[in-house]
Order: structure tokens, then sequence, then C-alpha cells
């Protein structure tokens, strides 16, 4: 295969601030290196002592380089927080072509903001960019939500999207709300990607029947009906059956559990750990509990299905392209009644899925190996 130089514009990715940060971003560029030479830049502000400083990152294919510019305090910070931005996000583009060369593609992920860059890029350069969007902010459900940004914001990213060459999303759900803001049709859905090699089917499981939920439960992930449908699950089955959630950054739903009288009985919070515990977590439970009002192309639902989990998931956003009636169960939002009727079913039904082969289709799907093929094929037709 024809190896192609990719430049990656992006605006997330994992860093010394937020080691989360992106990280699904990080992952499509691994499967993207499988093929192509990525060079990734990323800039952001930090709490350093010098004006700047760099981290310099290297895989096979990969190069990653972070850049971190001093962080300023006062009235006049924010404007010139995103000037400094700007420029530094420029220069490194200037080295970046001044070493390499022109590269094949451009690819911006996510366009706030830096889709800017790309449009800098076009102008000086005439690099044609691509623009794959990761936020699903294009509803009127989520905090900051598209619609409350102010014009100018609105205007710059309908721009974005528009002098894009191609438009990549990584659900139908989400390319449906761009076109709705921006008449930009999308091209091509490039799901997120599942590292299968940490994310597998094992027999191996607790003793008691675990139902797990992942995420960083901010407001959106209507965590609280969750631990009442699992306490009506308790009070309904006479399984033992336990609940385990990943991720929590606040003592809130703690508290909660403890008001209940579940909290390290039946209801265990982990808090936030490495990458290879959340799979060895999902790996010996039993079922993946999402509860969101809203939701893009949530990674731990294909995380899951790897897994061989069978998943109890809301029916908002892009959540019902990635799981089937072999694989789920899908209930309404805001009903902790019908999530926990379909907790209770779960346990009773479990042994019913072929968990083999939900983690074989979904590894098919959601697998480095087919993401990479998807990205070979989206340069060699663009580039």
């Amino acid at each position: 295969m024809q190896r192609k130089k990719i430049l990656w514009i992006v605006s997330w990715y994992p860093n010394k601030n937020d080691r989360f940060d992106g990280d699904f971003i990080q992952r499509h560029a691994r499967a993207a290196a499988i093929y192509q030479d990525v060079h990734v830049i990323f800039v952001t502000d930090a709490e350093i002592e010098k004006p700047t400083d760099e981290e310099w990152n290297y895989v096979t294919g990969l190069t990653e380089q972070i850049i971190y510019f001093k962080r300023k305090k006062g009235f006049a910070a924010r404007l010139r927080k995103q000037l400094t931005w700007r420029s530094t996000f420029q220069q490194a583009v200037k080295n970046y072509i001044q070493e390499n060369g022109l590269p094949d593609c451009v690819h911006v992920h996510i366009p706030w903001k830096a889709g800017l860059i790309a449009l800098w890029m076009k102008k000086k350069y005439g690099k044609e960019f691509i623009v794959t969007e990761h936020w699903g902010m294009y509803n009127s459900v989520v905090e900051g939500n598209f619609y409350k940004k102010p014009k100018l914001f609105q205007a710059l990213v309908k721009k974005i999207f528009l002098e894009a060459k191609i438009f990549v999303s990584v659900s139908a759900f989400l390319g449906r709300s761009v076109e709705e803001i921006s008449g930009k049709k999308i091209d091509i859905i490039m799901p997120n990607v599942v590292d299968t090699s940490l994310f597998f089917f094992t027999e191996k499981k607790y003793s008691r029947f675990t139902f797990i939920h992942v995420s960083n439960m901010v407001p959106l992930k209507n965590v609280k009906p969750i631990l009442d449908a699992f306490q009506k699950t308790l009070n309904a089955t006479k399984k033992n059956v336990q609940l385990i959630l990943i991720g929590n950054r606040n003592n809130e739903y703690v508290s909660y559990a403890e008001q209940l009288k579940l909290l390290n009985s039946s209801v265990f919070f982990k808090g936030e750990i490495p990458y290879t515990e959340v799979a060895q977590e999902m790996q010996r439970s039993h079922c993946l509990v999402l509860n969101s009002i809203m939701e893009n192309s949530p990674c731990v639902i294909g995380e899951a299905l790897c897994c061989g989990l069978p998943v109890i998931a809301t029916k908002v956003g892009g959540i019902p392209e990635l799981v089937s009636s072999t694989n789920s169960m899908i209930v309404p939002a805001n009903d902790s009644d019908a999530l926990a009727i379909a907790m209770i079913q779960m346990t009773e039904k479990y042994q019913a899925y072929q968990h083999k082969k939900i983690a074989d289709e979904a590894g098919k799907k959601f697998g480095y190996s087919t993401i990479a093929q998807s990205f070979y094929d989206l340069y060699q037709a663009i580039c």
C-alpha cells in the first residue's frame, strides 16, 4: 500500500492537562497510521514556566506533537489566549511544511477551532481539507449547545464545514444534525475505534450478576436514575446483583448511593481508572447500562459489545445505530421504570444472548483493522 503524508490538526487530544481529552481521536489516529504517515498537531495552554513547551510521541506511522503555551491570567487573558493559540498553531504548521513539504492531505478533527487553521492553510497553501466531527453539540439538549453559542462562533463553524472537501462523521445522527445547521451533507460515516487487544470476549465473570456503567457522569449521562432503577431491580429479583460505576469525578452519586443504603454492598464506585482496567472490569461484568439524555456515538457501547456484553441504553442520538435487538435493550430516555424493567429482564434473559457472536461482530465493525482500511480508502480517493 502506498503510504501518504497526512497532517492532522485537532481541537481535542490527550495532553498533560487532561489525558482523556479526545482519546477517541487518538485511537482514530492510531488506526489511520497503520497505512499512512500521520502527523498530529495539537496546541493548548498549560501551567508551565517557559513561554512554550512541547511533547513529542512516536509510534509506527504516527507522530504526536503536543504544544503548550504558558497560561495567562487577568482581564485580557482570554483574548491573548486565542491570539497565542493561533500564532503557535500556524508556526507549528509552517515548521512541519518546512521539514516535510506539503502534506498529501490535511485532516481536521473537530472543526472548532482547529478548522480555523485549516481555513488559513487553504488560503495560504491552497490545500483542501477533510473535516471529521466528533462533538455532539448540534442539538438543543446538551449544555452549551451550538444554538446557544455566539453568532460569530456559529458562522465560523458553518464556514469550516462548507469549505471542507469531505465531511466525515462518527454517526449518521451527527451528520444529519450538521447538515441542518450548515447545509453540508455527510460524505462518510467513520465509527469510533475499539482497541480489541484490550476489549475482547472472555468467559471469566464476577460471581454476582454485574451491571456496569462507564462515563464522566456529567448531567447528560443521567446517572441518578440508574441508581434508582438498580434499587428496583435489587428489590424485584432474588438474584445476587451488583452495579459498578467507573469514571465519577464528584461525590454526588456516591452520597446518593449511600442514602439508598447500597454503597459498598451492591453499588461500587471505581473512580477514574486506567484504560486497561476499564477493559478488565467490562470483561468481568455482564451488562453495560447507559441512561443518557443525549449521545452521539458513545465509545463505551462499542467497547462493551467487543467484550460480548449486551447493552441497555436509551433511544437517543446515534445510539440506535450502534446496537440491535440481538445485542441490546433500548429504553426511552428519562424513564427509570422502563430502565428497571430492562435491567430485571436482563438478569433473566442474559444467557439467551450469543456473547461470543456479539463480540466477533463488534470487533469487525469497530476494530483497528476495519477503521484503518476506511482511512486508507478515504485518503487514496481524496488526496
